[in-house]
């Protein structure tokens, strides 16, 4: 009782603000009328949002050489919890509601380890092939709803999985050494596949608001526990890194949702591929990683298996009730 009170009296006391707020998104609804096709509109929102996580990636490489990852984790999800504030105000706290909180517990947990493989995995390898493996995400979903959502998977499937594999064996060159940043990344990849299977049965009766908050919640005591051996205060300049690196983030996975909300999954998904060029020219120009040849063979085999993947599960769910697939990106 007494934390229902307390919730009750912090949003009562900011009434006023609430409603500045319901007046700035209804000016911000008018905006995007019903004049503007909603492909057009999911095709501008699946392309800034590649470009956002984009910038995130690039924030969280830089600023890793003068924080350490564990603490760039902790304060990309705990800064969430602050820049979804508007949006809680606006829309009620019943926003937050949840179906299931040990599904959104779960996929916490999975999505604060994915986390920080990533963050972790972004300093030791450069932005193009880390983009790449972390689109192995709907290889491992796959896999994962064969062995526990019992699905069944025809001979195409199995193939473009196997080119899949075959992909990220291309990219990490298993020949010369495989290094902890791409087995990281790979890990990352295989637990955000969890989440995305967990955020598939939770956007059935959940909010995407709630989804996002309850992953936050999920993500920072890990991110939390971890960087206290390594803890060291940002300084201004970084905080404010960090307040980057957490809105382009979290800006970037709610343009995905609202771009697979009024787009054809297999029409708009693929445009998330352009990440790889977005990563690959700031790679060569601020970073001067000069993609290798391997890449361009990995990259290829990767994109060709899980856009075949995408292509046939639409296909094959044409008929039954819309489910919105979230974000493949920690």
């Amino acid at each position: 009782m007494a934390g229902r009170k307390s919730w009750e009296m912090f949003f009562n006391c900011h009434q006023p603000r609430k409603r500045a707020l319901i007046k700035l998104m209804d000016n911000a609804k008018r905006l995007l009328s019903q004049k503007t096709p909603k492909v057009i509109v999911a095709i501008i929102f699946m392309v800034t949002a590649g470009i956002l996580i984009t910038f995130m990636q690039t924030g969280v490489k830089l600023l890793s050489d003068e924080l350490h990852p564990f603490v760039i984790v902790f304060f990309r999800a705990f800064l969430v919890l602050f820049i979804l504030l508007p949006a809680i105000l606006y829309k009620g706290k019943s926003s937050l509601e949840t179906s299931s909180y040990g599904l959104q517990i779960t996929r916490g947990l999975f999505g604060g380890s994915g986390m920080v493989c990533v963050f972790y995995g972004l300093s030791l390898v450069p932005l193009a092939e880390a983009t790449t493996l972390l689109f192995t995400v709907p290889i491992f979903a796959t896999l994962l709803s064969i062995i526990f959502l019992k699905e069944a998977v025809g001979i195409r499937r199995w193939t473009a999985i196997l080119f899949g594999f075959a992909g990220t064996i291309v990219v990490m060159r298993p020949d010369i050494a495989i290094s902890l940043g791409h087995m990281m990344l790979l890990y990352a990849a295989f637990a955000w596949s969890v989440c995305v299977l967990i955020a598939k049965k939770l956007t059935q009766s959940d909010s995407v608001l709630s989804i996002t908050f309850w992953q936050a919640v999920g993500s920072a005591p890990i991110g939390f526990i971890l960087c206290l051996y390594v803890w060291q205060w940002p300084d201004l300049q970084q905080l404010l890194y960090l307040f980057c690196i957490a809105g382009f983030g979290t800006a970037g996975h709610l343009l995905m949702y609202a771009a697979l909300q009024r787009g054809a999954v297999s029409f708009i998904l693929p445009l998330d591929y352009l990440r790889i060029i977005w990563s690959t020219a700031i790679g060569i120009f601020i970073f001067a990683d000069v993609p290798s040849f391997n890449l361009y063979i990995g990259g290829a085999l990767i994109i060709s298996a899980t856009s075949f993947i995408t292509f046939r599960e639409v296909k094959l769910r044409r008929k039954a009730k819309p489910v919105i697939t979230p974000p493949t990106t920690p």
